[in-house]
């Protein structure tokens, strides 16, 4: 069953993650304040990066990213912040979009090292924290052949959640429109230092803010008053400033150019889809084998021995239903961490940021459900489901909000960008069988297809009617996240009968069949009431739908131990105690009697 989770360079990688990651120097750091805390994220940042010794950007090495992102998301997911701010999007901007130039080597170099830390510079205070709407400006200045980077007010105040602690150096990419000639040339990164061991650099205002307990960053406001960026700072990709002071761009316009900054964000959904899917993944392991050793006895069990509590079928739902999603959500991040394909197409990328939406959502959900299952001791910080739960909540923004990628999902396939409605599947008898992985395509390829051919009517309609392009789409808003949440259902299915399909073992294949289907169906049941009036299921087959649940779970209960170790979770690593029988002696030092 591992196979699902992890590819055999996971398992080549192991033996160096086990070195990197020694649960001594990564124990849950408990009783810092936000300083202490924050300068401990930034010593393990330089710990990891001191034994990687790879020479070139991680990125480049994508085998060894996706694992290391894996364990630093377990280990300490503030750190995971950190991480992927300095590895991926600060030295994947200036590899996107300073493609092909020699003279970014030292800044490169100063990454590399860790003798500097990045961090990404996007998101404003104002405008509704839209990155489309970027006010920092920076000017070009002839005379110099610099720019001149300015914060024009509160409303165009950075807003990034890794400077605010002092005593390391940084620099940052910062998104700002490009003046040129007092003419706007939209939006560009500027490799930006902002401070240095003594100190903001010139003209950097860096304001720490407070920390969020449930995931401590370092948060601070950034402006800039008249700040001098080199020419060579400015990540232009394919434009170019003449001596002259002529302006060229192969993009034809502003607003295209201004699209190109999001190009970077691609690097946020692969790391989100794939740290997301570890602590998924942790929580439902650590939460189940809990489960197994809770014991518990009551009213329902009419006062007989004690018994653990994974042998109650509501217990049972919500967690075989965890471990359901967090092997989908492993499936996903196995989809995204493989060789990054080259130029990906608007359904491709579309696909990206779709699972990273999805993920999100069964992060939040399962490190909550793990949670509350898992009694009081599911709130103690040191079992770790409120940390998971913190770096969940906390991507549910980051890339763009979870409901925003849904809505821009919908907007490309009403389209029709790269994007053609699952076709209608001839219905044989034996797909009568809701166990069967066909019947799930069936089902949620039909919904996906009659909710996209009522978007597009409605829209159509709308338009038709004269509504100006807001009105047209402002009572469609739920219509269209519908659509999108089904077609990303459908990606989830089709995922899952590619990877339970290559399983060579038959009993392994049906198993796995049946702990997908917990999640799957779980998720179809949720919308009975519609498949029921669309005559896409019978009365009977939606009546029997909690009978059916609860078959699949008696049928996983003897195997739910081995399909949580076979999450692949580092239990050391994560040092939840509730994962062990003695589970109790972790809490209390106090010594006791022998009872003999």
């Amino acid at each position: 069953m591992s196979s699902l989770v992890h590819g055999d360079s996971y398992r080549e990688t192991l033996p160096r993650l086990e070195e990197i990651f020694s649960p001594d120097l990564f124990a849950r750091p408990s009783g810092l304040a936000d300083r202490d805390r924050h300068a401990l994220t930034y010593q393990r940042l330089r710990h990891i990066n001191d034994r990687l010794e790879t020479g070139t950007p991680l990125l480049h090495h994508r085998d060894l990213l996706f694992p290391l992102l894996e364990w630093v998301a377990l280990a300490d997911p503030s750190l995971f912040y950190a991480f992927f701010l300095h590895h991926c999007t600060t030295v994947g901007s200036i590899l996107e979009f300073g493609a092909g130039r020699d003279d970014l080597d030292d800044v490169l170099a100063q990454l590399a090292s860790t003798d500097v830390v990045g961090a990404l510079l996007m998101t404003e205070l104002g405008h509704g924290n839209s990155n489309a709407a970027v006010r920092t400006e920076a000017v070009f200045d002839p005379d110099t052949r610099e720019f001149v980077l300015t914060t024009p007010g509160p409303e165009a105040v950075k807003y990034p959640p890794s400077v605010g602690c002092p005593d390391i150096p940084r620099i940052g990419i910062v998104t700002a429109k490009l003046v040129v000639a007092e003419q706007d040339r939209g939006l560009f990164c500027f490799v930006v230092p902002l401070r240095d061991a003594a100190g903001p650099c010139p003209g950097v205002v860096i304001e720490p803010q407070d920390s969020a307990a449930i995931l401590p960053l370092d948060w601070a406001t950034v402006s800039f008053q008249g700040v001098r960026v080199p020419y060579r700072h400015w990540l232009r990709d394919s434009a170019s400033i003449a001596a002259d002071g002529g302006f060229t761009d192969t993009l034809s316009n502003p607003a295209m150019r201004s699209r190109q900054a999001s190009r970077l964000i691609r690097y946020v959904w692969e790391v989100a889809t794939v740290g997301l899917a570890a602590v998924t993944r942790a929580s439902a392991a650590v939460a189940v084998r809990h489960a197994h050793e809770r014991y518990t006895n009551g009213t329902f069990a009419g006062f007989a021995d004690p018994m653990p509590v994974i042998r109650y079928r509501n217990q049972q739902r919500t967690l075989f239903g965890a471990l359901s999603a967090a092997y989908i959500a492993a499936m996903a991040a196995k989809s995204v961490s493989g060789p990054e394909p080259v130029g990906r197409s608007a359904g491709e990328i579309r696909t990206l940021f779709t699972l990273k939406a999805v993920i999100d959502q069964l992060a939040e959900r399962v490190t909550a459900a793990s949670r509350a299952a898992s009694g009081v001791l599911g709130f103690s910080p040191q079992n770790r489901f409120l940390d998971y739960q913190g770096l969940a909540h906390a991507f549910n923004a980051a890339g763009l909000s979870t409901q925003v990628l849904h809505l821009n999902a919908a907007w490309t396939m009403a389209l029709g960008l790269d994007y053609q409605p699952p076709a209608d599947e001839p219905r044989t008898p034996h797909q009568r069988d809701l166990r069967d992985p066909a019947r799930w395509r069936a089902l949620t390829g039909t919904r996906e297809r009659r909710l996209h051919e009522r978007l597009v009517a409605g829209l159509g309609a709308a338009r038709a009617g004269g509504l100006a392009e807001f009105e047209v789409w402002n009572d469609r808003f739920d219509l269209a996240e519908q659509m999108a949440e089904a077609h990303a259902l459908r990606l989830l299915v089709d995922l899952v009968r590619q990877e339970t399909d290559a399983l060579p073992d038959a009993d392994a294949r049906r198993l796995a069949r049946d702990l997908c289907a917990l999640h799957l169906l779980g998720e179809i049941s949720a919308h009975s009431g519609w498949y029921l009036a669309e005559g896409l299921l019978t009365a009977e087959e939606v009546n029997a739908l909690p009978d059916l649940l609860n078959q699949l779970c008696q049928d996983i209960a003897p195997h739910a131990r081995d399909l949580a170790d076979a999450l692949d979770v580092p239990y050391d690593l994560v040092g939840a105690p509730i994962v062990h029988a003695d589970y109790a002696t972790a809490f209390t030092k106090a010594t006791f009697a022998d009872p003999a």
